[in-house]
């Protein structure tokens, strides 16, 4: 018995007739015929009843088809496994990132994945995370990491690590306890990520909770990167807001003090794919990477006290 023989005999339950079944895997109708005669002939039953042109199956060939079905798919299954190996030896993926991915060790992992897989050539694209789910959506990348909240229409979300974001000031007093919302739109406030605004999911985050008390979250002054805007808290013309993970880089200005807010806020990271969609094997082994990486450096930051000055 060969998997050609069970491969033509399942195509023949389905199309109805030998001559169909030749026609569709580009065979000879004599050539159908045959395999499937050595293969009644191996088990000792007929399989079909011959009518005219057509088949039916015979209550043998019926409990047969069940079983010949499960063969096909684990020989489908073990052809796909190697398939999946030999993937992961060549080709180019395409990986989305949220904004900031540096403060997060990102170098490590990039260089764990590329020793893992030298052969693989990986593209990452760091953008905010609104623009990057829209990249998903489109198919522009195949997965990415993101923060949340975002628009999930068309998307399968799975959170995987999250990191505190911390108020932060030159004026230590300010940071003595944790900050509501309502303290914090009382203050002249600096605000960065200005091209997304509220589609930022900190911003967005921020927005909410003020909106919830009637409030507005309006910026003294606005800039593009998180960077220029540290640098405008650390001479004094505002305050800001941060993920912790910020406040342990050696650029993070040392006459900033950070706290908490009150209630506490969190970044949500999550690894996001098109709904339904099947992702590369290469990819498949780089979303394992990015959690596991995600979850070790999210586990470093829990338990930290907020950063003060000097």
């Amino acid at each position: 018995m060969t998997l050609r023989q069970l491969r033509y005999f399942l195509r023949a339950v389905d199309l109805g007739s030998f001559t169909a079944v030749a026609a569709h895997m580009h065979v000879t109708q004599p050539a159908v015929a045959e395999q499937i005669r050595q293969l009644e002939r191996y088990l000792g039953v007929e399989l079909f009843v011959r009518l005219g042109r057509g088949l039916r199956l015979t209550d043998a060939g019926a409990e047969f088809a069940v079983h010949a079905r499960r063969v096909i798919a684990a020989s489908d299954e073990a052809e796909e496994s190697v398939a999946d190996l030999r993937s992961l030896r060549s080709g180019t993926i395409t990986f989305g990132t949220f904004g900031a991915p540096a403060h997060y060790r990102f170098a490590d992992l990039i260089n764990e994945f590329a020793t893992r897989f030298p052969a693989v050539q990986l593209r990452l694209r760091g953008r905010n995370s609104s623009v990057t789910a829209d990249e998903v959506r489109s198919g522009g990348v195949e997965a990415a990491l993101v923060v949340l909240p975002i628009n999930d229409t068309g998307l399968d979300v799975r959170p995987i690590a999250r990191d505190e974001v911390f108020f932060v000031s030159a004026d230590a007093t300010r940071t003595r306890q944790p900050v509501s919302v309502e303290d914090f739109v009382g203050t002249p406030i600096v605000l960065y990520e200005t091209q997304y605004a509220l589609e930022d999911p900190t911003r967005r985050q921020l927005g909410e909770r003020a909106q919830a008390l009637g409030l507005r979250i309006e910026g003294r002054i606005e800039v593009e990167h998180l960077e220029t805007a540290l640098q405008l808290v650390a001479r004094g013309l505002g305050n800001t807001y941060v993920p912790q993970a910020i406040t342990q880089s050696v650029a993070f200005p040392s006459n900033l003090s950070t706290c908490s807010f009150n209630p506490r806020m969190y970044d949500t990271f999550a690894l996001i794919t098109r709904r339904g969609s099947r992702v590369s094997p290469a990819m498949r082994e780089l979303m394992r990477l990015v959690e596991r990486h995600m979850r070790f450096v999210a586990s470093g930051l829990q338990g930290r006290q907020p950063r003060s000055a000097g």
